[in-house]
């Protein structure tokens, strides 16, 4: 970037732009601080004629007057594609923080790396990643404190005679984006030292899992992984020109996997969806829209509620896993991809 110096400050819900005298000179802006109110989109683009990647605000008092560009950062020269990544990534932070749309322009669709294998051959997450270990201790300290059975959607994890048992419906194995479990049944007996997985029954259980299933001996059971995959996808909503605005649908997905000497068996998935639009309004819920207006009220229950369809969806997989490691007498890693981690 050409400007290291940081010349702005924005807190999410405080309302306001701050910024130093100088930049507010330079730029012509009252004072040091602007309304956020003022901010009429926040705007990521690629400059043909200098060959930069621009950040800034497009600035009005109302959106239907014509707004004009205000500059924020200009990354170094170079082709499309060198500072895409970030340029767009910054722009979407800002976005969320201020609560406006987010429009670009000269962007080329850049190629996104797979999120992990889960399929043989092939041990925990492919790209950059963090990780947590529990030792086994502690793993079975905290199944303790879970009552069983546990029920997600279309997911159930109970007691058995010598251990536990998951069951799938058709619903939890079929319709998810990425791989998906290849049986609807998975027991785990300790005193055979066996995890029997049970694929569906029919035509389609037979291709997918195998006639007779298949019965994996505990003791190669390296550990349990609990992966947090987090997927971005940009999705265009409207374009004026060579301009488009876009919001970012959210995926979380909660993955359980058996980590075997030569490949990550997955057991069981869930998932959670929200958009950059909803987050937008929830950062602005506290001072752009009042809550003793009917949007302001709107704005926080539908907050709510994609909050308890999060900590439902995040708390089954935690859960799960766990009893799962416990019983095993087995360590839980813990990993998290996220697809803007990195540039």
């Amino acid at each position: 970037m050409l400007s290291t110096r940081p010349v702005f400050q924005v807190t999410r819900g405080a309302g306001i732009v701050e910024y130093t005298p100088e930049f507010g000179q330079q730029h012509k802006l009252p004072g040091t601080v602007m309304s956020i109110e003022y901010v009429q989109a926040v705007v990521a683009g690629y400059d043909e004629k200098t060959r930069s990647w621009l950040l800034g605000f497009h600035i009005g008092r109302s959106p239907e007057e014509k707004s004009h560009w205000l500059e924020i950062v200009c990354w170094s020269p170079g082709d499309n594609t060198l500072y895409g990544a970030a340029a767009q990534r910054a722009g979407r932070e800002l976005a969320e923080y201020i609560g406006c749309p987010l429009k670009i322009f000269g962007a080329k669709k850049l190629a996104k790396p797979l999120a992990g294998a889960s399929s043989g051959g092939v041990t925990g997450p492919l790209v950059p990643h963090k990780r947590e270990d529990v030792g086994p201790q502690q793993v079975r300290l905290l199944s303790h404190s879970i009552k069983l059975p546990i029920q997600y959607a279309a997911m159930w994890l109970g007691p058995s005679r010598n251990g536990v048992t998951l069951r799938l419906s058709k619903e939890a194995t079929a319709g998810k984006r990425g791989v998906t479990p290849s049986f609807n049944q998975c027991v785990i007996d300790m005193q055979q030292g066996t995890i029997k997985l049970i694929p569906p029954t029919g035509l389609l259980g037979s291709v997918l899992g195998g006639a007779q299933g298949r019965v994996i001996k505990t003791g190669i059971v390296r550990n349990v992984e609990l992966r947090h995959v987090i997927d971005r996808e940009s999705v265009p909503q409207e374009t004026n020109g060579d301009i488009l605005t876009e919001i970012t649908i959210i995926t979380h997905r909660w993955e359980i996997y058996l980590t075997l000497p030569d490949e990550s068996l997955l057991l069981a998935q869930t998932s959670h969806q929200t958009s950059s639009e909803l987050s937008r309004k929830r950062a602005m819920a506290g001072n752009k829209f009042s809550v003793n207006t009917s949007a302001g009220i709107d704005y926080l229950r539908q907050h709510q509620a994609d909050q308890e369809a999060y900590e439902a969806a995040q708390s089954w997989a935690e859960h799960a896993a766990i009893v799962v490691a416990g019983t095993l007498g087995l360590s839980l890693v813990k990993t998290r991809i996220d697809d803007e981690g990195a540039d």
